[in-house]
Parts: C-alpha cells; sequence; structure tokens
C-alpha cells in the first residue's frame, strides 16, 4: 500500500516556506533513499509528509510527520513545523480538539522558525481550510 502511495505522488505541494538544508530531499525517491541510510532522520519524514500532504494522502503524511516527531530532531524546526503540520491534517479531517491540541505543542516548543509560532497561534484561534483547487 505504502509503494503504491509513493509511486502515485509526483512532486511536492509545500505547506511551508522551503527550508534549505544540504541533504534535502524533494521527491518521494530522494526521500526513500534517505530514509534507507539514516531511518531517523526527521527531515526527510518531514519532507515526505510534504509530499503526501500535498498529494492529499493525510493518514500517510501523518504517520510522516509523527515519524519526524520520533527521529533525530535535525534541524530542530522539523519538530514545531510537524505538530503544525499534524494539526493542519486533524483541521482538515473535522477533528478540531486534537487539531488545537498539536498547535499547543507547536507553541511549546518556542520555535518560532519562520514565524511558526504565529502560525500556530493563528490556527487555535481559526480552523486551517485547504486552499479551493
Amino acid at each position: 500500500m505504502k509503494a503504491l502511495v509513493f509511486s502515485l505522488v509526483a512532486s511536492c505541494v509545500s505547506m511551508t516556506p522551503a527550508f534549505s538544508q544540504s541533504n534535502d530531499c524533494d521527491t518521494v525517491e530522494k526521500c526513500q533513499k534517505v530514509l534507507e541510510k539514516s531511518a531517523q532522520s526527521s527531515l526527510a519524514h518531514y519532507r515526505l509528509g510534504e509530499i503526501l500532504f500535498g498529494s492529499e494522502s493525510y493518514l500517510s503524511a501523518g504517520n510522516e510527520f509523527r515519524a519526524a516527531l520520533t527521529g533525530d530532531l535535525d534541524p530542530k524546526w522539523t519538530e514545531v513545523w510537524s505538530h503544525i503540520a499534524l494539526g493542519k491534517i486533524f483541521d482538515i479531517r473535522n477533528q478540531r480538539d486534537r487539531a488545537v491540541n498539536e498547535y499547543r505543542l507547536a507553541q511549546l516548543t518556542k520555535d518560532n522558525t519562520r514565524g511558526a509560532r504565529d502560525q500556530a497561534a493563528k490556527y487555535m484561534e481559526s480552523p486551517f481550510q485547504r486552499p479551493s483547487k
């Protein structure tokens, strides 16, 4: 099933502004290669989560953002942005209590990389809504 999802994903629709990293992955294939070498790479899991979120594969995206949170947390911003991403997924799935909890966890990191805490505060006030296509 996971292989099927990966094969369907052709491009990344980013949820957050791009963060430059030397070991970054911008395709499913590149992320898989990074994860083969380092299964605990929070950055690779986060990027894969972004790709899956962009293809509206929310369950798989959520799993990748959770894996980012239990990984090496390198770079550190993957923690705050993974919580925000999970909050967005819960909002999309009409699970507001769970979404607010993730935004609260993002706030607790005290990491405001690229305005993360500001965005978490915004979504605590008003639910994230997927832009219309």
